[in-house]
């Protein structure tokens, strides 16, 4: 999964896409600020790809699933009520939710899948893009990411009160767009995107803690 967070553990480095290219020691650096190439694309959170790593790899991937025939599958997913836990509880508890949701989306998904976090700093999105992937597995995906998360018990700090409680009952929503080969038609991947939050949009309206089904362009 081209997430960053085994590489971070090593070397503050993503793991390119596999190209054939052995990987060195001497990593090439930024001339302006020094680090590694490939630093900025790691959110320290979660340890996702960022918006710039996202930015990077998702294209590559739509790129040669159109390349190769191949369906894909993009998910994007939004904490519910995520703001009322950063209020009740501090943003350290709203931290530890945040990295407790990557760990599902670990869980949830295979090594080529490319997991980011979507929105910026403090952002409670997430990007999940499936190659090889058709409408029955993207929900499959779907649901063991939503199932994941409702089992989820977090100990987390209770700032107002000075104790810790165990925060249950977390959801997320979920907007789902696909992307189907056909000739001639390259794929753009904002739209895709604009597709997925669409159709979370939707997701919120209905209700929450579901899966909706963008509408292909």
């Amino acid at each position: 999964m081209t997430t960053a967070s085994s590489a971070w553990e090593r070397a503050p480095l993503i793991p390119l896409p596999s190209r054939g290219h052995e990987h060195h020691e001497d990593h090439e650096r930024c001339g302006t600020c020094g680090q590694p190439i490939g630093y900025w694309a790691v959110d320290r959170l979660t340890g996702l790809l960022d918006r710039w790593g996202w930015d990077t790899y998702a294209p590559e991937t739509l790129r040669r699933a159109h390349e190769q025939r191949q369906p894909l599958a993009l998910l994007l997913l939004d904490l519910d009520h995520f703001k009322e836990i950063n209020d009740r509880y501090g943003h350290v508890a709203g931290d530890m939710v945040l990295h407790a949701v990557a760990e599902v989306l670990r869980a949830s998904c295979r090594e080529n899948d490319v997991v980011g976090r979507y929105g910026g700093h403090g952002g409670d999105e997430f990007l999940v893009l499936l190659p090889m992937t058709n409408r029955d597995r993207a929900m499959a995906v779907a649901t063991r990411v939503l199932d994941g998360v409702r089992a989820l018990q977090i100990g987390v700090p209770d700032v107002d009160k000075g104790t810790r409680t165990t925060l249950t009952g977390l959801t997320v929503s979920i907007g789902v767009a696909l992307y189907v080969p056909a000739r001639g038609m390259e794929p753009v991947l904002t739209d895709l995107v604009l597709e997925a939050d669409a159709a979370l949009l939707v997701a919120k309206r209905e209700g929450r803690d579901t899966v909706r089904m963008g509408r292909r362009r």
